[in-house]
């Protein structure tokens, strides 16, 4: 069995996404961890009684031990990186939660601890996985040449922006090569991405509409799917596995990384209000993870 390790409780995903992994019958969550600056002090113990888990530990480096792979959910992403880093030194396979990484700092690192470690490093946004994205991945071959696509998502710009981001990823993979910021209408905002191949990707962050929309118009038509997210987390999860029993992720931990740089590239574009250059990001470029996990708290209170 897989002994997994779940590390932050702070945001909704470890309550939906553990009684998933109860489904399974070569994996279970064996211990959990929360760091708090969310949650109550005792909230890891009723959490662990809620739901069947064996042991809550002290620290993070007191799980290290006692699992085969760990999952880092934390609402402040600026602390995803050490967080994990004991495990990444372990060797143990690390899933952290979206967004991985909130500034160009800490996504050079995590590469460079892969590259170091060897540790199979995967994560972001379950929207990837989306049954919608896989579908329209079925019938690539069938829409011949793609002119351009569009998409957009709900919420904040980051924290709710990156799926939008990873969605339409999870169709055209990385090779994104710059963003520019085109218009804003009330909340929602649209850039383009354009691939290394000239491919243009309008995306819209903040959407007025409630649901994940991506439509790409090719010669053969307008493919174009409209997502419920009912199954995400269970996608995730299953592919979080699958690449456990493996010994190999989906994707490469670079390519998984590029929706955050595309992210920070709109953001510098929506400050600059010009073309933003992946290749270019300035290394300060950052979200800030601390002031987001602080009003999230407050929320939740």
């Amino acid at each position: 069995m897989i002994k997994l390790g779940m590390v932050d409780l702070c945001t909704s995903h470890p309550a939906s996404w553990l009684p998933i992994f109860k489904e399974v019958e070569d994996a279970d969550v064996v211990a959990v961890h929360d760091s708090g600056g969310v949650r109550p002090d005792d909230y890891a113990s009723e959490f662990a009684e809620e739901h069947g888990t064996e042991t809550v530990t002290d620290s993070i480096e007191e799980m290290v031990p006692l699992v085969d792979a760990a999952i880092v959910h934390s609402a402040n992403w600026d602390i995803h990186l050490p967080h994990a880093l004991p495990f990444i030194e372990a060797g143990i396979p690390t899933l952290i939660d979206k967004p991985m990484v909130g500034n160009l700092r800490d996504l050079h690192e995590l590469l460079r601890l892969q590259a170091r470690h060897g540790t199979m490093i995967m994560g972001g946004s379950s929207v990837r996985y989306a049954a919608e994205v896989q579908e329209l991945v079925a019938v690539r071959d069938e829409m011949d040449h793609i002119g351009a696509a569009w998409c957009h998502g709900r919420g904040d710009f980051f924290n709710y922006g990156i799926h939008t981001i990873e969605m339409f990823q999870g169709f055209f993979g990385a090779g994104v090569r710059s963003v520019e910021h085109v218009g804003q209408n009330g909340p929602m905002d649209v850039f383009r991405a354009d691939y290394e191949d000239g491919l243009p990707v309008f995306f819209g962050l903040g959407a007025v509409s409630n649901r994940w929309f991506l439509s790409i118009t090719a010669s053969e038509g307008v493919f174009a799917r409209e997502f419920t997210t009912g199954d995400n987390y269970r996608r995730l999860i299953e592919a979080w596995l699958e690449a456990l029993r493996s010994g190999e992720a989906p994707i490469s931990l670079e390519d998984n990384l590029e929706a955050v740089k595309i992210a920070l590239a709109a953001k510098c574009s929506r400050r600059e209000g010009t073309i933003c250059y992946l290749e270019d990001l300035d290394s300060d470029e950052r979200f800030d993870g601390r002031v987001f996990a602080e009003d999230y708290a407050k929320m939740r209170q």
